[in-house]
């Protein structure tokens, strides 16, 4: 039993399930017991385990699977690979040689869940588990509010980057003169053949930086570069 005393009863139940995990048991790719097991196991309410195993999944080492609950998805010795056994698994082994053979280089983001989802033909939450498992392999990182990038945050370059260092460029060089209102975010979207969210994404970074500013009833104007 984990004393309370040890310091917060679910996170010394995460670490010593994480501990466990390491041992091998289960083994990455098993399933963990159920909350009402792991409540009796550790003689603690559900609600503490809950707890607990949502400690493991912010860390990736578990994932939910609907219908079937949390399996382990790793930490094994460095360098160990277990053969893909699950949807996620065969994902996550997919996306690793397209990085390992520099098809996704570092930096570059990956698809969206929805779009990986029907690249694969698997629901969205399958892919998150692929995308947990490569990151606590540090092959990919989650960046707020951008998504899901190969490398770490520092390495994390968005499609908004670059319409925003295009336009920048053709401001710089004259191509967009000071003055000149840019076109609408649909017409810019359909230029850059992006969606209109990277569009107004690409304009916020450029008011950030003073080089194009909003004007009443006429939109965004080019100021000049900074």
């Amino acid at each position: 039993m984990i004393k309370a005393k040890d310091g917060p009863t679910y996170v010394r139940i995460a670490e010593d399930i994480r501990s466990r995990i390491r041992q091998g048991d289960p083994p990455a790719g098993g399933l963990l017991p159920s909350e009402a097991v792991l409540a009796r196991t550790y003689g603690v309410a559900r609600g503490t385990v809950r707890q607990a195993v949502a400690e493991l999944e912010r860390a990736g080492l578990v994932a939910s699977e609907a219908g079937r609950g949390r399996r382990v998805v790793g930490e094994g010795p460095p360098g160990a690979r277990r053969a893909a056994s699950t949807q996620y698994e065969t994902i996550a082994e997919a996306l690793r040689k397209r990085i390992e053979s520099g098809e996704l280089v570092p930096g570059q983001q990956l698809p969206g869940e929805a779009a990986a989802a029907d690249e694969f033909s698997v629901s969205k939450g399958t892919v998150r588990q692929a995308f947990q498992l490569l990151a606590t392999e540090q092959l990919i990182a989650a960046v707020h509010g951008k998504g899901w990038f190969v490398g770490g945050p520092e390495h994390a370059h968005t499609r908004a980057d670059d319409v925003a260092d295009a336009l920048r460029q053709e401001i710089a060089t004259g191509q967009l003169t000071i003055g000149t209102v840019l076109p609408g975010e649909n017409v810019l979207a359909q230029e850059r053949n992006v969606g209109r969210i990277t569009v107004r994404r690409a304009l916020a970074l450029l008011e950030a930086e003073g080089i194009v500013e909003k004007r009443a009833g006429r939109g965004r104007v080019v100021k000049g570069p900074s």
